[in-house]
């Protein structure tokens, strides 16, 4: 059985280093082989020779340093077709992998098949000091004043969910055959959110773990667009940056699970926290 894990960093060799370690410990001696497609996205201190050294199997596809997440984990993954797999899996390179972690995803994935449908399994993933929830599937709630995500708590068997974050998640290949890889007008947030909701829309199953598979702490919001410490004028540069949430694909993002009118509420919404943040706590 082939498992194609698809990745992508920038300028966090330790993490990078760390990520891949212990995936190869996850998959010593087991009964699927792995290939990792990483694609380093300009990085600056020494990533991609320090990966070359230690891990000359994994195959390093360079970026042009305007990728992101979405973009580099789509490069990825259109290298990664070339050589069918069984499984793709997406990983982030700064989650620490439990010695099961993929025995658990593929056990989960035998456990809930049916013969009609290929489901997708997302690990759940928890914070190492304080051992709470970090990372994992969500339920999605529409309206058409309002279209948000609900984190679901971890339960001890596998949890149905509507969408997910992206930090891990296997896909069966019969997934990609049906709705293809992730939406290229996205550059960096919202690509794990939108390919969770097309899988839904196409009827296609999604669970998420029945245990901890790794560790990742929450990203912290110091300093980005939902600071309320900065001012205005730096949160609004904030948002519009790559790594912030561009109003424009927040808006084709919406409209494409939704509709024109909920869109236009979102966006407003949107613009009403970063505008004024005191009053969006409130």
């Amino acid at each position: 059985m082939k498992v194609a894990v698809i990745l992508t960093c920038f300028n966090r060799k330790d993490l990078t280093e760390a990520c891949l370690s212990a995936l190869f410990i996850c998959s010593n001696e087991k009964s699927y082989s792995l290939k990792v497609y990483l694609v380093d996205d300009g990085s600056t201190d020494g990533t991609a020779q320090a990966v070359q050294a230690s891990y000359p199997e994994v195959k390093i596809i360079q970026g042009n340093g305007q990728l992101y997440w979405n973009g580099g984990m789509q490069l990825a993954w259109e290298i990664a077709l070339k050589e069918p797999a069984d499984f793709y899996l997406w990983l982030n390179d700064d989650i620490y992998l439990k010695k099961n972690a993929l025995d658990v995803l593929l056990s989960t994935f035998e456990s809930t098949k049916t013969s009609a449908n290929n489901p997708v399994i997302v690990g759940n993933l928890n914070d190492e000091n304080t051992g709470k929830l970090t990372y994992g599937g969500y339920s999605i709630e529409k309206g058409l004043f309002h279209f948000r995500g609900v984190k679901l708590a971890i339960s001890d068997t596998p949890t149905a969910c509507d969408a997910f974050n992206g930090n891990i998640v296997l896909i069966p290949h019969s997934v990609v055959n049906n709705i293809g890889t992730l939406d290229a007008k996205l550059t960096h947030a919202m690509g794990d959110f939108d390919y969770g909701l097309r899988c839904k829309k196409a009827g296609i199953p999604m669970f998420t773990t029945a245990e901890y598979i790794a560790t990742c702490s929450n990203n912290s919001l110091s300093n980005t667009w939902s600071d309320s410490k900065l001012p205005f004028s730096q949160r609004w540069a904030k948002l519009k940056l790559p790594t912030g949430l561009p109003p424009l694909e927040y808006f084709h993002y919406v409209c494409k699970h939704t509709n024109l009118f909920t869109g236009l509420v979102m966006l407003s919404k949107l613009l009403l926290r970063v505008g004024f943040p005191h009053i969006w706590n409130k």
